[in-house]
């Protein structure tokens, strides 16, 4: 590598660095699935409502698709492919046990889910309105 170069990808923040890798990374998987499903581009396109040139962007690493569109990929694709390694642990606070995760599940079954006596932090809010929409719906 030429020292100008060197010099040009020392000035790279590690966040586009890891960035640049994931979305490609992203990319091809969305190719892989697109291919194992035997599905089209164009199909895909109208199963998300977009333009066959978007799909393609997405495709080839050049979108930056927003977590709804990911999430709209996994449903047009049939298959769940975005992975945040999460470790459900259950935790102890003032003797009462639940999973870190109340959204478990929560896709077959939104109104039937056992709701903890103590929830703390942003969940809270999303338990409290799922609570609220099941009650409305019964």
């Amino acid at each position: 590598m030429t020292s100008l170069l060197k010099q040009t990808l020392a000035k790279i923040s590690p966040y586009t660095k890891h960035f640049v890798k994931r979305q490609g990374e992203f990319a091809l998987k969305v190719n892989e699935l697109l291919d194992e499903t035997g599905m089209t581009q164009r199909e895909l396109a109208e199963k998300l409502g977009k333009k066959e040139s978007y799909v393609s962007r997405v495709l080839s690493g050049w979108a930056n698709p927003t977590f709804k569109t990911m999430t709209a990929l996994e449903v047009a694709l049939g298959i769940e492919f975005i992975d945040f390694h999460l470790k459900l642990k259950i935790q102890k606070f003032v003797g009462i046990q639940y999973q870190k995760n109340p959204w478990e599940n929560v896709s077959q079954n939104p109104c039937g889910i056992k709701m903890p006596d103590v929830v703390l932090s942003s969940e809270k809010n999303a338990i409290e309105w799922k609570v609220d929409e099941c009650s409305k719906a019964a």
